[in-house]
């Protein structure tokens, strides 16, 4: 059994380094960027100190090789290229080279891929006729909204050092940029004029964008505990998290903490505390009952054998190794009787509700699924911590047996009696034991201390793994999950031990492909869809999900 290996600190980026490479251009063909003062920028000016640095760090380039033209005027697709290119080399660059969703942005532009990758990562935002406008020229509160949308697309964190600031034109500032121009007035991004006004609608000038950008450096900062990538691979758009799990506390959180609950993800991550957030199994939109065996801490949460042990599960030992499993829990329960008689039965649920009111199985209950056992039982046996039986309920409803509180003991429950139901309920008696013991079937590392599955499975032992065949053994034939193109949400295993979260819309050969490029040794799917969701460190990569979630894979 491999420990998992810490990955160092080589997880930080060259992110900074490429946000260095080359920031601002005019929207002409960019020129070589010199490291010698412009004849056109005086020493005393009050942008010449972000001119000569971004300068001299080669972000800026001049109009000619001796002038910089600091009153002239930045145009939106120019400030595209600048975002793009902050981290994209030019080769990545050249894979967003296409015909994209505005109709004025055509491929042969040297501004065209820059503009894709923005609107692809909700950098940007055209108008309501279909249109980019690139060559229009750019204004100071679009300025700021496009500099705090691409500090949410690529995870630089700014953390506000100004109280908020009144402009005395504040009501002419544009309903979508009024959040966007406090924070970077807050972060001093952005200042007004001597009179009090932003005026948010003048137009931004080169000089005006020189000292946005290195105060946005100077303001902004990127974790070395994570790396967030947004590029195309093998003909997919995609976003990644990587990061080092040695790093954090990997839980499940389920909605309200119940196993069918239900919550959004912005309460979900906010009570606790998570520093990235994934949705990970798939529920049942009526019910919401998870599609999944689930273990926290070594709790056993709820078992869902459905086409098990074929389905994958993200799994974590007691070790902290990581590994993508496929296994079925197995609960047997016996009850030995105070006169010597011992009962057996087998395949017992956790967690579950009855299929239907006729529903026999025998199921466990624990304060996991709620207070009381919330359906009438046939009977119910209440068994405290050391297995003893404390109190027998034949023919009650729900809300009248309670369920222990957590290591306190569970509720042994049916539904409906069976057919030929045997001796172990109707022989029961307070003061009886009964022993629960389960094994696991198919597992090959060690005891689960964290376990959520999802799936399919898409890669195997550094391989792209899957096809119709395999999806449907393991339990999945919906054609939207299976054959068609859809959001899709994965988390993966590298060699080294770090975990990486993928998200791409593609179908899920296209997924295996680009896992197994981004050095996967194991990976699988996870619910995605309207389900979608990212959360890191105050970043939502792939927005809210509009619906209430039944559980997230989390980190704190």
């Amino acid at each position: 059994m491999k420990q998992t290996k810490r990955i160092t600190h080589h997880l930080k980026r060259r992110f900074l380094s490429l946000l260095l490479s080359c920031l601002l251009l005019v929207p002409v063909l960019p020129q070589e960027a010199k490291a010698a003062g412009f004849s056109d920028v005086p020493p005393g000016a009050w942008y010449a100190p972000y001119v000569l640095e971004l300068t001299e760090k080669n972000i800026i380039s001049g109009t000619t090789p001796t002038t910089f033209s600091p009153k002239g005027y930045l145009t939106r697709g120019a400030f595209a290229n600048i975002l793009a290119k902050t981290v994209l080399t030019k080769q990545e660059l050249s894979a967003f080279d296409f015909r994209g969703s505005f109709k004025d942005v055509a491929p042969s532009k040297w501004y065209n891929s820059a503009v894709n990758w923005c609107a692809e990562n909700g950098v940007v935002s055209g108008y309501e006729n279909g249109t980019f406008q690139p060559n229009r020229r750019i204004t100071r509160q679009e300025l700021a909204k496009m500099v705090t949308n691409f500090a949410n697309a690529v995870g630089r964190k700014l953390t506000p050092s100004l109280p908020s600031a009144s402009f005395t034109d504040s009501g002419k500032i544009a309903s979508w940029a009024k959040d966007s121009v406090a924070l970077c007035q807050r972060c001093e991004i952005i200042n007004g004029y001597k009179d009090g006004s932003f005026r948010p609608k003048g137009l931004a000038t080169r000089a005006e964008a020189a000292a946005l950008f290195s105060r946005f450096l100077s303001s902004s900062r990127v974790s070395d505990d994570y790396k967030i990538t947004r590029k195309r691979l093998n003909g997919v758009s995609y976003c990644s998290l990587e990061f080092d799990p040695a790093l954090y506390q990997a839980d499940v959180l389920m909605g309200n903490d119940l196993v069918d609950g239900r919550e959004s993800a912005t309460s979900m991550v906010s009570r606790s505390s998570a520093k990235i957030a994934v949705d990970a199994a798939f529920f049942d939109m009526s019910s919401y009952m998870p599609y999944s065996t689930i273990i926290k801490h070594g709790r056993v949460l709820t078992v869902d054998n459905g086409h098990a042990p074929d389905r994958p599960s993200f799994t974590m030992d007691a070790l902290g190794n990581f590994s993508i499993e496929s296994f079925a829990l197995r609960y047997t329960a016996t009850r030995y009787g105070q006169d010597g008689s011992v009962s057996t039965v087998q395949e017992v649920g956790f967690n579950r509700w009855p299929v239907t009111n006729t529903d026999g199985t025998r199921i466990v209950f624990t304060r996991d699924w709620g207070r009381d056992l919330a359906f009438p039982a046939w009977c119910a046996l209440q068994v405290d911590e050391a297995g003893q039986i404390t109190a027998k309920y034949e023919n009650k409803k729900g809300s009248e047996i309670p369920i222990p509180e957590l290591s306190k003991g569970y509720v042994l429950a049916q539904r409906a009696k069976r057919q030929e139901e045997g001796s172990f309920f109707t022989g029961s008696e307070v003061g009886d034991f009964v022993e629960l013991s389960h094994t696991y079937e198919g597992l090959d590392s060690g005891t689960p201390e964290l376990s959520i599955g999802a799936g399919p499975r898409l890669v195997k032992a550094g391989k792209a793994y899957g096809d119709l065949s395999t999806y449907q053994k393991e339990g999945f034939t919906d054609p939207n999950i299976t054959t068609y193109s859809a959001r899709r949400v994965s988390i993966g295993i590298k060699k080294d031990g770090s975990l990486m979260i993928v998200s791409a819309y593609c179908t899920l050969g296209e997924l295996s492909s680009l896992l197994v490029s981004l050095g996967c040794q194991d990976a699988m799917n996870l619910d995605g869809g309207g389900s979608s969701t990212l959360y890191v460190d105050g970043f939502w990569l792939l927005g809210v999900p509009s619906r209430a979630l039944n559980n997230l894979l989390i980190f704190r």
